[in-house]
């Protein structure tokens, strides 16, 4: 990706660009005039940097991987830290994949409006926004301090004021964190942090001595505020403050952040619990399939001890036809009505079996049901599609399930009843 870097310290300042590629690994920056920057987007990508005074960086754990859940609880999260009305507010969200930080960037909107429209005035369009210290010196584990030294256009040298304690410092923490402090309250910040976040190495244009004593035995590097390195600069670009940004020149853009605030926070609380309680009910069902499984395996490799088991249900209907071919025989074995009965089962992940015996050519079973209305349907389907009979024995209805004992045979075995019956009224 080729990318022109712009950076701007005020909307009045001189602009200074630099220019990076995966094959130009660093530059300087230039100090130029709007003409000579213009000319140079063709081809690359504009990333443009605005004074930090500009943005607050803040990091938050929130436990939703939604970007509209973020949107709307990241400014309430805020709402507390931050001096301006929400609804004047821009938020950039980025949230790591593999975890529940969110990495959020805070600007006015209007004031983020003003320095694209710069751009736009001269024919150049930003790919994205960042502040300055977003694209200053980055290692994992490491920190970048670095002085501002920055002049405003027609602003004479002697207007510039050069009271050391009131410099601009830039300090980067991590990929996406970081703050700025006069030199006066530096050390004190700096402390802070690194009672937090101890970083192993640090990159600064400031005399080692005159950092706090805390930070002396770290490994020192020389850093040039004038130089921008390409891979410190892309490790930002997550953080877009482009991200999610609408430009619109009239007050209709506004949201009333504070008249949805509860109905959004009650909305967050009840999609949380909703949630947990989905991912309660898959995992029990999916412990009763195993328990399932593992029954019918049980049961058939207690019949056939030699098998390997690859569908124990089918595999017992086909030993079970084999053996009666051999024989001439019918045999008595609960396999049968165990094969037929364990589709349904699985199928009906509602109805919960404590359970199962087998008794004079019958299933028992102790079934756990939600209603009456679902113990008929598991009925029908069964005469129906299985060819089994299903005879509730006992039942115990509780305001919220049935339990009930429930005895599979054969529907063939009925058989002889019908007919009977069926004489009987023929001869009535």
């Amino acid at each position: 990706m080729q990318l022109l870097i712009i950076k701007l310290n005020s909307l009045q300042a001189i602009p200074e660009y630099a220019l990076l590629g995966k094959k130009q690994a660093e530059d300087r920056f230039t100090p130029s005039n709007w003409k000579k920057v213009t000319s140079l987007t063709r081809g690359r990508k504009v990333l443009l940097l605005i004074p930090n005074s500009e943005v607050v960086l803040s990091e938050l754990k929130i436990p939703s991987k939604n970007k509209k859940q973020l949107l709307r609880a990241v400014p309430f999260a805020l709402e507390d830290s931050l001096a301006e009305d929400l609804e004047d507010l821009h938020f950039a969200i980025h949230q790591r994949s593999s975890s529940q930080d969110t990495q959020v960037a805070v600007i006015n909107h209007d004031r983020l409006g003003l320095y694209t429209a710069l751009l736009r005035q001269h024919k150049i369009t930003p790919y994205y926004v960042l502040p300055q210290l977003l694209a200053q010196a980055y290692e994992k584990d490491s920190w970048s301090v670095m002085q501002n030294f920055a002049p405003q256009i027609n602003e004479p040298e002697s207007s510039i004021n050069t009271d050391k304690n009131d410099i601009d410092v830039s300090v980067r923490t991590g990929k996406y964190t970081g703050f700025s402090s006069s030199q006066s309250l530096l050390n004190l910040f700096l402390i802070e942090q690194f009672e937090q976040q101890p970083p192993k190495k640090i990159f600064t244009n400031i005399q080692q001595s005159l950092l706090p004593d805390e930070l002396q035995e770290c490994e020192f590097n020389a850093l040039d505020s004038g130089v921008i390195k390409y891979k410190s600069a892309i490790e930002g670009l997550d953080l877009n403050l482009l991200t999610g940004y609408v430009q619109q020149g009239n007050t209709s853009r506004k949201t009333n952040w504070k008249a949805w605030k509860p109905a959004l926070i009650i909305a967050g609380l009840l999609a949380t619990t909703w949630g947990a309680i989905l991912g309660y009910q898959n995992t029990q069902l999916q412990q009763q399939h195993k328990q399932l499984d593992t029954a019918i395996n049980r049961v058939f490799l207690d019949t056939f001890p030699n098998s390997r088991v690859v569908d124990a249900p089918q595999q017992m209907k086909s030993k079970l036809t084999a053996l009666q071919k051999q024989t001439g025989k019918t045999i008595s074995s609960p396999i049968p009505l165990i094969a037929d009965i364990a589709p349904l089962l699985k199928k009906y992940n509602d109805i919960n079996m404590n359970e199962l015996r087998y008794q004079e050519g019958e299933l028992v079973l102790m079934l756990k049901v939600p209603n009456l209305t679902r113990l008929e349907s598991f009925k029908k389907e069964a005469k129906n599609d299985a060819g089994l009979n299903v005879k509730i024995k006992d039942s115990n209805t509780t305001a919220d399930k049935v339990e009930a004992q429930v005895i599979i045979s054969p529907l063939s075995a009925l058989k002889p009843d019908f007919i009977k019956q069926d004489n009987i009224e023929a001869k009535a």
